[in-house]
């Protein structure tokens, strides 16, 4: 199985998580703490260097116990989006910041996006500049990862080449963006740079995934990896199921055959009042955890839309995540008849590419190969913003 580091530091449930609010019932926010229902702990965390690098003992101030594996994005999309100024002094900053509050970490590089979009040659430049200084300046306690940024697989060929001289202990992929054709590009040049047969590379990390087909390919390329007795583990980050509470969606399934998710909408505020119309209202039960949610939030807390009402229902999606992930990888590790008729005809093939590309002397052939498949439901893909599927829980 993958590891998914939840990304929360920003954001509601970042500031709950922060003061350790307690819910009604007595379940703590902290879904990571010692004292959390044993079942369902989750000891894995992403912290954002690029909105807290300011913040000395971030990782104390987090309440993370020692077991808990802490990884810290570098804060290159602050730099991209221009929310951060780039100075040799932010990266000492933010390389300090790393190996005090993280266990492992992402260098610091520019994606060549936003502000610096087609600026590829410059973003390369500073990046390596940064690696460098990440290599020569690392004293063993922080695990670092060095950072592949492309659109395909020859701008992926091309930045890899130029930084893999860097002895860091694994890979994080960046500008997946939901979309098939890059989050397989990237994989394949590491694959071809056979980073997956040295021992010194523990993980490979894809930014950012929150949909379903990359779950499975997640799922499928641990899989594979575990097969062939590679040491490296697979791991993401999300911060949908936080952010997802702004639009106030509340997972409540999944399509497989679809690859999306369902949600129902909650109504906040003075909408909410028709709530007060439902008989001993409850939230839907969907998955096993939400049992450990009984009694946290009342018909006064949803119209209130206050903390304990948006923190519940941050837990719920967390835990449908997690929930889902689980599922996912479960189908993934059965057996091919069945997992066949769960998923699309297209997604299956994708699935066997990827273990045939790991298991291959050449994966960039098997990639050539599979090419047009990976670029149709791309675009299939790029065609839905965001894969949720959303009703109305009340016409309001």
């Amino acid at each position: 199985m993958f590891i998914y580091f939840p990304s929360f530091s920003v954001g509601g449930f970042g500031d709950g998580l922060r003061k350790n609010i307690i819910l009604k019932n007595g379940l703590e926010s902290r879904f990571y703490s010692n004292t959390f229902p044993e079942k369902y702990r989750h000891p894995y965390f992403l912290i954002t260097a690029g909105h807290y690098y300011k913040k000395k003992d971030f990782r104390k101030e987090m309440g993370f116990p020692d077991d808990v594996l802490v990884i810290g994005d570098s804060g290159g999309f602050q730099i991209a989006s221009g929310a951060i100024k780039w100075s040799k002094e932010f990266r000492h900053n933010i390389f300090t910041w790393l190996e005090e509050n993280s266990d492992l970490a992402m260098n610091l590089d520019i994606p060549p996006k936003i502000k610096y979009k087609g600026k590829v040659k410059e973003c390369l430049e500073i990046s390596k500049d940064n690696f460098k200084y990440f290599a020569d300046n690392r004293t063993g306690t922080t695990d670092f990862l060095n950072v592949l940024q492309g659109a395909d697989e020859h701008s992926f060929k091309h930045w890899y080449d130029e930084v893999k001289q860097f002895p860091f202990d694994g890979w994080a992929i960046g500008n997946i963006g939901g979309n098939i054709y890059k989050f397989i590009s990237g994989m394949m040049t590491l694959l071809d740079g056979k980073e997956h047969l040295n021992p010194n590379r523990k993980y490979i990390h894809f930014f950012a995934t929150s949909r379903i087909p990359e779950f499975l390919m997640l799922s499928q390329l641990q899989k594979s990896l575990t097969d062939i007795d590679s040491k490296m583990k697979v791991t993401t980050d999300s911060s949908t199921p936080d952010r997802a509470i702004v639009f106030g969606n509340y997972y409540t399934s999944f399509n497989l055959k679809k690859g999306t998710f369902q949600s129902i909408n909650f109504p906040k505020h003075e909408a909410a009042e028709i709530l007060r119309e439902v008989d001993g209202f409850e939230l839907p039960y969907v998955i096993e955890f939400d049992n450990e949610l009984d009694g946290t939030i009342n018909v006064d807390d949803v119209i209130k839309w206050n903390v304990d009402c948006t923190l519940t229902m941050r837990l719920h999606n967390f835990y449908f995540f997690v929930d889902t992930m689980n599922k996912l990888d479960s189908a993934v590790k059965g057996h091919d008849y069945v997992l066949s008729q769960l998923i699309s005809k297209d997604m299956f093939r994708v699935l066997k590419s990827i273990d045939e590309m790991v298991k291959s002397d050449s994966p960039h052939r098997v990639f050539e190969k599979y090419k047009p498949l990976y670029i149709k439901l791309s675009n299939t893909m790029r065609e839905r913003s965001i894969e949720i599927e959303g009703n109305p829980f009340f016409d309001a």
